[in-house]
């Protein structure tokens, strides 16, 4: 009897041994409890930009000509007034067309002559693209349109050039564009062009030409046009002789608008 009573005893104390673990981590499955750590970074908004910077590599801005010594105001921004954290760096300040004869018969369209000389170098020659850049400096990321309008163009005589426009053909929305280049100091995506037509009687509203979208064209964005996609058009038979003159404003809206997409 007694050995029984200690077989039975043992086997009892053996039986609790394996079942008391498995109860003790059925205790310690799926906490409840969670953790939180806040985390932190302060990011400013870069210093206002000034100077114009390379178109070919916007990044860059020590491919410029120094400023005119003669006029140290001339940061060589071109036809560009640059002011705040929004701004234009560089506009081409000047374009002539070539010099034509009033037709008898049919509307022309003139090529451009010549545009201002270039700030800027490309493969060792100046730069002979027409070239506005912009630069961002918000630190918002929410996007920018450029826009354009043209005045009248009237000769010496007070003749209004009427049913003209200057022409920007920046190109058609999905096809390969070579002649629009488009470059910003970061990422070149997101910036989309219009082909636009002004006329020259200083009717039309700004057009929107280029924009960036938001999240899109913060720092530094240079848009070049090939000068022979460039021209006056719808010069009308007959028109009056005379040296026509006519000015080109350019504008930044602080948000973007509708555009084609270039390639």
């Amino acid at each position: 009897m007694k050995k029984t009573l200690s077989t039975i005893v043992l086997a009892s104390a053996l039986l609790l041994g394996t079942v008391a673990p498995v109860a003790a981590n059925a205790d310690t499955t799926a906490p409840d409890s969670t953790g939180n750590t806040a985390t932190h970074v302060k990011i400013d908004a870069p210093a206002n930009m000034t100077k114009p910077v390379d178109p070919s590599n916007p990044e860059n801005q020590s491919n410029t000509d120094p400023a005119d010594p003669s006029d140290p105001n001339n940061s060589n921004n071109n036809g560009a007034s640059v002011s705040g954290p929004l701004t234009f760096l560089y506009v081409t300040k000047d374009m002539t067309f070539d010099e034509t004869t009033s037709s008898i018969s049919e509307a022309q369209t003139i090529p451009v002559k010549s545009i201002t000389e270039s700030t800027f170098t490309k493969g060792g020659a100046l730069n002979d693209n027409f070239v506005t850049e912009v630069g961002d400096s918000r630190g918002t990321n929410a996007g920018w349109s450029v826009q354009v309008k043209s005045s009248q163009m009237t000769n010496e005589n007070s003749a209004v050039l009427k049913g003209a426009t200057v022409d920007f053909g920046t190109g058609a929305a999905g096809t390969e564009n070579t002649d629009t280049i488009v470059t910003n100091s970061a990422k070149d995506t997101g910036i989309t062009a219009n082909n636009v037509s002004l006329s020259t009687d200083g009717t039309s509203n700004p057009t929107t030409i280029y924009t960036a979208a938001a999240d899109h064209g913060a720092g530094a964005t240079a848009f070049q046009l090939a000068t022979d996609k460039i021209s006056l058009g719808n010069v009308a038979p007959n028109a009056k002789s005379g040296t026509y003159n006519g000015n080109l404003t350019w504008s930044l809206t602080n948000t973007p608008t509708s555009s084609d997409p270039i390639k």
